[in-house]
């Protein structure tokens, strides 16, 4: 019975399979014609239908759509969902306070979509572009909370009634910079007023006016639910795909702000603030799938819903003279394909994908060909692509999955989870974990079940994670399989970088990761006065045990921020405990004259990581602005377009000045082949990168840096458009070899069909590329560069107490089965109490007078298989505590 359910169920999914690959091998055979290139709507796979049981299709909808019948049925056809593309943006529907909303030409569209079936979603309440009347200027923080209550209330207010009421909101856009160093401090990672360029959020600015810059966020969202109560509230933003940076930084967001709301207002029974991010999903075909894929999971942890809501991919290197190739729209058609099935692996926290634009010549980026239609609404290569992913990439069936493995006595189910974490006991040092440990609901010779374990004997060790890989394929096809991770630990922790704010105090947080599901962490901090070592201040708190195999975060913080010439007069010392007063991790120590995170020399070059290049001659940081000219030296007629240069101010290899560092002088190195690298190849010892900057004016899409076409000695250097894949020797930039004593290198780009070499060249008035057909060497020692990279310096310490000092005698200790009179000092007020601890339960007490306390304990509450404490409690606050031995009657000299 059971195998022949199996063997129906898949040859129903092979039926499947052969109807699509049949539509495809149709596709692939036209050869060289564009596929269906003259099909009407009707001829075509509703891409609505194609995705109906993994998530809403939508697009974007403008009022003069539903005058043009054949585009409005088209979109009918399609899609399900709609997101006005300007109708219901600030500047559209209320462009200043001093005058009155238009809402006839959105009421009359919605009204119409509404009417046919679409869900809707408004675009967007609080955005620093196209939103140039709210706030007003020079607006202070209860002004500005007042305007922005009376703007979401108007619209989202007007927008939660029928007939056009809408179903969802991008509440807040882009309120995120793109590259923020320390991710998990959201409120630093926001568009502010530092930094211009990053087109600062003037929400943010009026709002730190006599209060706090980032709760206009909160407050948005807040005021949404009151006037819209009904309606799904999202935040929107972009480039989250290309670090996780930005995507920790708005889960960190989402996280605190909902759980704010949820103290805040418990009437809401559990209903989040925020119950989207929307990813816009802007991409080029340089897009790297595998980050996206890590935001995605990023994402889904925080427990709201996901839409991609802006989903474009568009060409580099075309224009609205130099359209793609045949080779290049099938290029596009992999990406989308690619990206559709990564959106069906996570559909089940997948809301809706809607695409930015109904066909290529709608597109605001129309000279990219971004999307799956042409200007005629005809399939491009990318619709077939979409309409089933698997069979466009040659899998003509889907991969098989697990159900569930077990380990320990846990059963974890699968439930579309592709990594999982699981604790393994502390008095456990190897694992033992194989293919009889995994379950699947296919027949043995139907599939290969194959596991990997690293190490290869299972061994696990504090911080060391033994990782099983599972890759489970059908032995017709073994291409097609899926790969699972499970990592083994004992119980980790990790400290995260500290936050000193205004609303919340003088913040330190923690992330627990393998928990064990019993231990009850104690986290503290302890801040001391540098000049004698005293306590100053001691905050601490308990938690509960976190779920069994699950992550999570603690935090700990004083109940106002500390003010910055207070703080470089203490150390401080944050630890975590366990119920029992064992320490988990080593303490942090923090010396607040000391910065534990800066910008230092580097000395080698790694793919994937941040740099700020410097010039050795002046000084100046690369920095992503266009300035109109560069001269290189008195013998150039003709200076040239290039980028700004940022002085920095370097001590022992340190940057110390701009602080905080612009966004726009970072720059991402990916390593990367050029077309035309000349005898700059890997075989002989070169690697080239381009150099990506996810600072850009006005542009969504991050640029990489490349030279312009020249024919003397300077170049022009560009970052405000893409280039094309077959002149990305312009973009790849080799080096020199980084000098093991000064740091010091040369950048240089390099065409091998013409012998072109450009040196990035920086002086007083920015950067340029400088050379010619001259060899390299000639170029090396007056275009010098030094590579500076982010790093972290902590002090970690092991402490055998938290707080204040207890102080023990030398050889103290308690016998098992034995009465004990146990002298505690400590520098604590009169009146504090000192507790014997047994397993983190009170056994006995004394009060401390003139800072001496004697604990009486029974023997009959001491054995040696106990735990036992000194715990100095200030009411109900926890001054310190101490270890305290225990051995048994017959280790006791006589």
């Amino acid at each position: 019975m059971v195998k022949g359910r199996i063997f129906l169920k898949k040859k129903g999914r092979k039926l499947l399979t052969y109807f699509l690959v049949m539509i495809f091998t149709m596709v692939l055979l036209t050869g060289t014609k564009m596929p269906f290139s003259n099909a009407s709507a009707s001829e075509l796979v509703s891409l609505k239908e194609v995705y109906k049981d993994y998530f809403l299709i939508g697009n974007t909808v403008n009022p003069a759509d539903l005058t043009n019948t054949a585009k409005y049925e088209f979109m009918k056809f399609h899609y399900n969902a709609l997101t006005p593309e300007n109708a219901t943006k600030p500047d559209s529907i209320w462009r200043d306070s001093t005058s009155d909303p238009s809402f006839p030409s959105a009421d009359n569209m919605l009204t119409q979509v509404k009417a046919d079936g679409f869900y809707t979603v408004g675009h967007t309440l609080a955005w620093h572009n196209q939103s140039s009347g709210w706030p007003q200027s020079g607006l202070n923080y209860t002004e500005a909370r007042e305007s922005l209550k009376k703007y979401i209330s108007t619209i989202a207010g007007h927008y939660s009634q029928d007939p056009y009421k809408l179903d969802a909101w991008d509440v807040v856009n882009e309120a995120m910079r793109d590259n923020p160093n320390n991710p998990t401090d959201w409120r630093n990672a926001l568009r502010s007023d530092i930094n211009p360029i990053e087109r600062p959020s003037r929400w943010f600015e009026a709002y730190a006016n006599g209060g706090n810059g980032w709760d206009y966020i909160y407050d948005a969202f807040l005021f949404a639910r009151e006037a819209a109560p009904n309606a799904k509230l999202y935040y929107n933003d972009f480039n989250d795909e290309e670090l996780p940076n930005k995507a920790i930084a708005i889960a960190s967001m989402v996280n605190e702000l909902n759980e704010r709301y949820a103290n805040e207002h418990p009437e809401a029974n559990g209903r989040k603030l925020i119950e989207g991010i929307g990813i816009q999903g802007h991409y080029n075909l340089r897009l790297n799938v595998d980050n996206l894929e890590k935001v995605l999971k990023i994402y889904s942890e925080t427990g709201v819903d996901i839409s991609v809501t802006e989903l474009d991919v568009q060409f580099n290197g075309t224009s609205a003279d130099v359209p793609p190739t045949k080779e290049q729209l099938k290029e596009q058609a992999v990406l989308y394909a690619k990206l559709f099935m990564l959106y069906k692996k996570y559909s089940d926290h997948i809301e809706r994908v809607t695409f930015w634009g109904v066909a290529d010549n709608n597109s605001w980026r129309s000279t990219g060909y971004p999307l799956p239609f042409d200007a005629s609404l005809a399939p491009k290569e990318a619709y077939w692509a979409i309409v089933n992913p698997e069979a466009y990439l040659g899998l003509d069936e889907l991969p098989p999955k697990l159900t569930s493995f077990d380990f320990g006595g846990d059963v974890f189910n699968i439930a579309g989870k592709t990594e999982f974490d699981v604790n393994v006991p502390e008095d456990m040092s190897t694992i033992n974990f194989t293919s009889a440990n995994i379950a699947h609901e296919y027949l043995d010779d139907e599939v290969d079940v194959k596991v990997t374990l690293n190490p290869s004997n299972g061994a696990v060790s504090a911080g060391q994670p033994a990782v099983a890989t599972i890759k489970i394929a059908w032995k017709d096809s073994p291409d097609i399989s899926t790969t699972y991770t499970v990592n083994f630990g004992h119980m980790t922790a990790e400290w995260e970088s500290d936050q000193n704010h205004k609303d919340t105090g003088y913040r330190s947080s923690v992330t627990i990761r393998f928990s064990d599901g019993e231990t009850k962490p104690r986290l503290f901090q302890a801040f001391y006065n540098d000049g004698d070592g005293k306590p100053v201040m001691l905050n601490s708190k308990e938690f509960q045990p976190l779920p069994k195999h699950t992550s999570g975060k603690l935090t700990i913080h004083t109940d106002i921020s500390i003010d910055n010439d207070d703080l470089k007069t203490m150390t401080l010392k944050k630890s975590l405990w366990n119920q029992n007063w064992a320490p988990i991790i080593p303490a942090r120590v923090t010396d607040f004259n000391a910065p534990e995170n800066f910008w230092q020399l580097a000395k080698t070059i790694e793919s994937g990581k941040t740099y700020i290049v410097v010039t050795v001659d002046s000084g100046l940081a690369l920095t992503n602005k266009n300035v109109p000219s560069v001269q290189t030296n008195g013998d150039v007629n003709n200076a040239k377009r290039g980028l700004a240069g940022t002085p920095v101010t370097i001590e022992d290899d340190v940057i110390i000045a701009p602080e905080p560092i612009q966004d726009n002088m970072k720059f991402i190195f990916n390593e990367r082949t050029s077309p035309d690298s000349g005898p700059y190849t890997i075989e002989n010892g070169y690697k080239g990168y381009t150099m990506l900057s996810l600072v850009h004016g006005g542009l969504i899409a991050p640029s990489i840096l490349w030279r312009d076409l020249s024919t003397d000695n300077t170049a022009p250097l560009r970052t405000d458009t893409t280039i094309g894949d077959s002149a990305l020797d312009r973009a790849i930039w080799f080096n020199t070899g980084i000098d093991p004593d000064t740091g010091e290198t040369t950048l240089f780009s390099y065409t091998g069909s013409n012998n072109y070499t450009y040196a990035l060249h920086g002086n007083k008035e920015g950067f340029v590329g400088k050379g010619g057909t001259e060899p390299l060497e000639n170029y090396v020692a007056a275009n010098r560069v030094k590579l500076y990279e982010y790093v972290s310096d902590y002090l970690n310490e092991d402490l055998t107490s938290p707080g204040t000092e207890i102080v023990l005698s030398p050889d103290a200790r308690i016998v098992s089965n034995r009465d004990a009179d146990i002298p505690v000092k400590a520098d604590v007020p009169n009146g504090a109490k000192a507790v014997l601890e047994k397993d983190g339960i009170s056994v006995a007490t004394a009060t401390f007078e003139n800072g001496n306390a004697i604990i009486s304990a029974k023997a009959s509450d001491i054995d040696a298989s106990s735990n036992y404490a000194i715990v100095v409690y200030d009411r109900s606050d926890i001054l310190g505590a101490a270890i305290l031995p225990v051995v048994g009657v017959d280790k006791v000299t006589p």
